[in-house]
C-alpha cells in the first residue's frame, strides 16, 4: 500500500482517535488536531505531529490550518472536529448554539479554504452525522450537520475535478458522545456502531476510487469493511 499523508481533526478521541488509529495502522503519515493537551492523551497515542486547538474558536482554526499547510505535503483531510448536546431548543443558550455551529460548521469552512492549495488532486473528507436528516431532543446539532451537508455537495461540485469531495454520514458510533452530550444510556446504545469499524468503513468510503459526494455509512456497511479487515482483504472498493 503506498503511504498517504492525512490530516485528522478531532483525534484526541472518540471517532477522531480510531480514524487516526486506522490511518497508522495501514502505514500512512498522519499529522493531527484535538482539544485535549499532549498531556491528557491516551499513553498508547499514535508519535506523530499533532496540535492542541479548539477549533471552536475561528482564530484557533485559522492557526490550525496553517499548521497544517506547514506540514505539507497533503494527501488528504478528514474534517471529523465536532460536538453537540441532547437537549431541546427552549433549554440551549446562545453561547452553547454558536459554539456547536463554530466548531460543526464554520471550523470546516475555514479548514477547507486554508487546505485548498495543498490539496489538489486529493481528497477532503466531512464528518456529519445521520442526525443530519433531523434528530428531536438536539436540533442545533441536526442544524449544523445539515448545513455542513449542504457545503459539502456544494464543494463537490464546485471543486469537481480537482479535490474529490465526500461527505460521510455514519449512524450513532459507541464513543460515549451521546452521553457526554447529556442522553441517558438505553437499550438503543447497542445499536450504535463500533469505533474502529467505522472508522475503517470511514476510510473506504474516502478513498474507493468511485462513490457519491454524500453517503451514509450504517450496520451493513460497517459490518462489511470489518469482515474485510479480518479476512485481510482491505477495506477499499
Amino acid at each position: 500500500m503506498t503511504q498517504k499523508h492525512y490530516f485528522v481533526t478531532g483525534a484526541g478521541s472518540g471517532l477522531g482517535l480510531a480514524l487516526l488509529r486506522a490511518l497508522v495502522a495501514r502505514g500512512h503519515a498522519v499529522i493531527a488536531t484535538g482539544r485535549r493537551r499532549t498531556a491528557e492523551l491516551p499513553t498508547d497515542f499514535p508519535d506523530l505531529p499533532y496540535l492542541c486547538c479548539d477549533l471552536s474558536q475561528p482564530a484557533q482554526a485559522l492557526a490550525a490550518g496553517d499548521w497544517a499547510l506547514a506540514q505539507a505535503p497533503l494527501d488528504a483531510a478528514i474534517l471529523n472536529a465536532g460536538a453537540g448536546f441532547y437537549r431541546p431548543l427552549n433549554a440551549e443558550t446562545a453561547a452553547a448554539i454558536t459554539a456547536v455551529l463554530r466548531l460543526n460548521l464554520d471550523a470546516n469552512m475555514l479548514l477547507a479554504h486554508r487546505l485548498w492549495p495543498v490539496l489538489q488532486g486529493g481528497r477532503l473528507g466531512l464528518i456529519g452525522s445521520v442526525a443530519h436528516r433531523g434528530a428531536p431532543g438536539m436540533p442545533v446539532y441536526a442544524a449544523s450537520k445539515a448545513a455542513l451537508d449542504g457545503f459539502g455537495r456544494a464543494l463537490a461540485e464546485e471543486w469537481r475535478g480537482k479535490v474529490t469531495v465526500r461527505v460521510l454520514h455514519p449512524g450513532p458510533v459507541a464513543t460515549g458522545m451521546s452521553e457526554r452530550a447529556g442522553r441517558a444510556r438505553d437499550a438503543l446504545d447497542r445499536l450504535f456502531l463500533p469505533p474502529r469499524a467505522t472508522a475503517l468503513a470511514l476510510i473506504a468510503a474516502l478513498e474507493a476510487k468511485n462513490g457519491a459526494d454524500r453517503q451514509v455509512i450504517a450496520h451493513r456497511r460497517v459490518a462489511q469493511v470489518a469482515l474485510q479487515a479480518r479476512l485481510g482483504l482491505g477495506g477499499h472498493r
